[in-house]
Order: C-alpha cells, then sequence, then structure tokens
C-alpha cells in the first residue's frame, strides 16, 4: 500500500510540474529570417520596423529563435565607427646649450636670442658641439599643440645621468613638468639605451632641460606626439532618415514635443521651420518614457532663410546617440521663437548589426516587443569562436502575424493544458483515497494487535 502512495505521489509531482509550467512571455512581433549560404554564425542589420516594435531603449526584448522555439545566443553592435588609431610621430626640434651661471631670469638669456613670433636662435657665441658639465639645454617646441614625450638622442657611448624638465611659455616663469634619468650602455655588439622623456602632453612653448648629474653629449631633440587616424574602411554605416510623429506645443512658450515612434538610436536631428528667415537657438532633450526625466542630449542654432541663390537651412543638429522615444525641443523665445506654426522634425538613425549562432533547426524567427523581458545580448568576442568564423548573411523577411500575438518561446501546446489539469484532479483524488484506506487499515491493525 505504500509502495501505491508513492507511485502516485510521484505521478502527482510530475503532473503538478508539467502544469504549472511558466511559459516565456510572448513577442508582440516575429519576423521570418532567411539565411544565405550555410555557415555556423549569421549577421543581419536590423530594419527600422524592429525598432519601432521594441519596448525597451536597449532592445533587450529582442531574441533570436530556432525551428524548436529555442533561444540563440546573439551579440549587438553599436552602429558607430571604429576608435581611430594612434600613431607616434617624431619631429625633430630647435636645441640651444646655455650656461647656468647667473639668476635665474638670466639663464634663458645667454646664448639665444627671440624673434618676433618667439622662435629661438642661437647668438655669436653660444655654445655648440661637446656641452660642458652644468650647461642647461634650452629647447623650442613651437606652436604644434601637445607633446606626449621628447627624445633625447645620447652622442655618448655610455652614460647614466638624472634630467629635469622645466617648462615656461615666456622664458621667465618656469614650471617642473618632469625628472628621469636617461641611460645608454653597451656589451659588446649589443646596446641598451633610455633616450625618451615622458610628458603627458605639455603645452608650453619652451622646455629647459638640467642635469645634476652633468650634461651628456647630445646629438638631436625630437619632440613625440600622438596622431588619430581614422581606420580605412570602417566608417558606420550612412545616417537613415525617419521622420518622427506630429510635432505638437507643449504646455510652455517656445517648448515643443515629439514621438520618434521607436527606439532609435538617435544621432542626429533636423528640423525644418515653418517660415522662413528664421533664426533659433534650441536645446533638445530625451526620456526612456512619460514618467522620467528629461535629459539634455544637444543644443544648437537653426535657421531658415532667403537669400540671392535661393533658400539656406541649417545643418541638422549631432546629438549624443540616444535610443529615445519621447523627445522635447525647447526654443529661446528672447528673439522671438519660430512663429505660430509647428516645425517639422526629421531623426537620423543607425541601424545596428546582429550576429547570431544558428544552432537547431530552421525556421529561424526574431522576436520582439515585451517590456518584461532583459537584455540577453553578449560581447561579439564573446560569441564568435574558432581561429576563422565563418559568418553568412541573414535578413527579416515576412511578418508572422498569424502566429506572434500568442506564442511563446518555449511554451508547451495550449491543447495539452486541460489534459493536465484533469489528470491533476483524478491523481490528487486517488491520492487522497489511498491515504484515506492506508489510514484505515492502520487503525484496523492496531485493533487487532
Amino acid at each position: 500500500m505504500k509502495r501505491r502512495l508513492v507511485a502516485v505521489g510521484a505521478t502527482l509531482l510530475v503532473l503538478m510540474a508539467e502544469a504549472g509550467t511558466v511559459a516565456p512571455a510572448s513577442f508582440a512581433q516575429r519576423y521570418a529570417l532567411t539565411l544565405s549560404g550555410s555557415a555556423a554564425y549569421y549577421r543581419l542589420t536590423l530594419p527600422p520596423q524592429v525598432y519601432a516594435a521594441s519596448q525597451r531603449s536597449d532592445l533587450g526584448d529582442l531574441r533570436i529563435l530556432n525551428g524548436a522555439g529555442e533561444s540563440l545566443p546573439f551579440s549587438l553592435e553599436s552602429p558607430s565607427a571604429p576608435a581611430p588609431l594612434r600613431r607616434a610621430v617624431l619631429t625633430p626640434l630647435n636645441w640651444f646649450a646655455v650656461p647656468t651661471t647667473g639668476e635665474a631670469t638670466d639663464r634663458a638669456r645667454l646664448g639665444v636670442s627671440l624673434d618676433a613670433n618667439g622662435t629661438l636662435h642661437a647668438e655669436v657665441g653660444a655654445p655648440t658641439g661637446k656641452k660642458r658639465n652644468g650647461d642647461a639645454v634650452l629647447v623650442d617646441l613651437g606652436n604644434d599643440g601637445e607633446v606626449a614625450a621628447l627624445w633625447v638622442r645620447l652622442r655618448n657611448e655610455r652614460y647614466q645621468g638624472q634630467v629635469l624638465v622645466e617648462a615656461s611659455n615666456d622664458l621667465n616663469q618656469w614650471q617642473s613638468v618632469a625628472e628621469a634619468v636617461l641611460l645608454k650602455a653597451s656589451a659588446g655588439d649589443k646596446r641598451l639605451a633610455q633616450e625618451r622623456l615622458a610628458l603627458d602632453g605639455v603645452r608650453r612653448r619652451y622646455l629647459r632641460l638640467s642635469w645634476p648629474d652633468g650634461a651628456p653629449e647630445i646629438a638631436a631633440i625630437e619632440a613625440e606626439a600622438i596622431v588619430l587616424e581614422a581606420v580605412a574602411d570602417a566608417q558606420p554605416a550612412p545616417l537613415l532618415w525617419h521622420a518622427s510623429a506630429p510635432v505638437r506645443a507643449g504646455d510652455s512658450a517656445g517648448e515643443y514635443l515629439f514621438d520618434s515612434g521607436g527606439a532609435y538610436p538617435v544621432e542626429s536631428l533636423r528640423v525644418d521651420l515653418p517660415q522662413g528667415n528664421t533664426i533659433a537657438k534650441v536645446s533638445i532633450q530625451s526620456r526612456d518614457d512619460l514618467r522620467a526625466a528629461w535629459r539634455d542630449v544637444g543644443a544648437g542654432t537653426v535657421f531658415r532663410l532667403q537669400g540671392k541663390k535661393g533658400e539656406e537651412v541649417s545643418s541638422p543638429l549631432r546629438l549624443n546617440a540616444m535610443p529615445s522615444r519621447y523627445w522635447r525641443m525647447q526654443v529661446d523665445m528672447r528673439n522671438g521663437g519660430i512663429g505660430r506654426e509647428m516645425p517639422k522634425v526629421m531623426l537620423g538613425w543607425r541601424p545596428a548589426m546582429l550576429t547570431f549562432v544558428a544552432r537547431g533547426s530552421p525556421p529561424f524567427t526574431l522576436g520582439i516587443g515585451n517590456a518584461t523581458l532583459t537584455s540577453a545580448a553578449q560581447r561579439r568576442a564573446d560569441l564568435l569562436m574558432g581561429e576563422h568564423p565563418e559568418i553568412g548573411n541573414a535578413s527579416v523577411e515576412a511578418l508572422l502575424t498569424t502566429v506572434v500575438k500568442q506564442q511563446t518561446v518555449t511554451a508547451p501546446d495550449n491543447t495539452r493544458k486541460p489534459v493536465l489539469w484533469v489528470g491533476l484532479i483524478i491523481a490528487v483524488a486517488a491520492l487522497g483515497a489511498v491515504a484515506w484506506h492506508l489510514a484505515r487499515s492502520t487503525v484496523s491493525a492496531d485493533k487487532a494487535g
């Protein structure tokens, strides 16, 4: 009897677990995906309708599903351009050795002269060639911007000594900016040298080098500047322009409200003014929902002017890329505003690139539109495995309107639920009957004993 009780209880637990399974949230929309070629990974550019259907500003409600309804790993790449390359550029500098005798205000003027634009020149009798111990060195950086480091090329075969670096704009007021040890040594055919002085972006015109351990023989002095170069063939995708919902007036004068209609990562905004010969200063704010506080994302001047060559309008305003749905434009009313009619607004944005693992069998689909979900996207570096991962192309095709509204990701067949509940009720009744019978048997046995 006890065995029958345990078996019925186990059956009851299985039925309860299956009947009480919480199905993953359904999506507002689901789109069929078409894959080209045969690969482990596929990528696609997200179309506007995905942004419009999303209920989260970070596209956190997006999922990629296979034919079994399983959620697949994917990454989302922002559409921004890659960081520029940093390259060090060395430029030869003019430098002069000057005796360190006299007061500090006299040191800079011994052996050098200044022309009208501040450039240093050697005077007759200025030291050249080998430098005496105790001599300081003046370096003219010019007006080329920040200097990351100074390279002091040593003529000595062997040298080790400290150097103190001061900076000035007028050769009178000096400020200490760095100190280091220069080194040059050799052993057989091997050479060891430390000739770089880090300056961390000094913007002064002149440097003065002094040598507590004795001055070395200097062959040349060079400035190291960091140049940023754009990555070749790595420009971001062109902007897509999307018209906002009609602009409406806010509660205060000069306040205009509009809805982007989706989680578009807006980075540019074009304002079409209603009247010609209008100039206005504007500030732009956005927010994710109607209860959130406004945040500043950009400001500028917009205009629409009539001239001899036709009408001229202002360039689009550049914004901090912000995937917000609700927007506000505030016009500075001190110059009269923009008139009574409403402006028109166009939003510029770049779509993200999605890459996913094609695990399982097709059809593959993209689900979007449920604010209760959180982002499942991962870094592309964590997604792509193997030495040379093959990536095919995918595209978003038809909207699956007949499936989307109630279909869930891995929910059990809804037709099974009534059967499960009936089985659950029967199991509960059977369990109760077995327990009651077992209790009576126990009581009878006690009486008999």
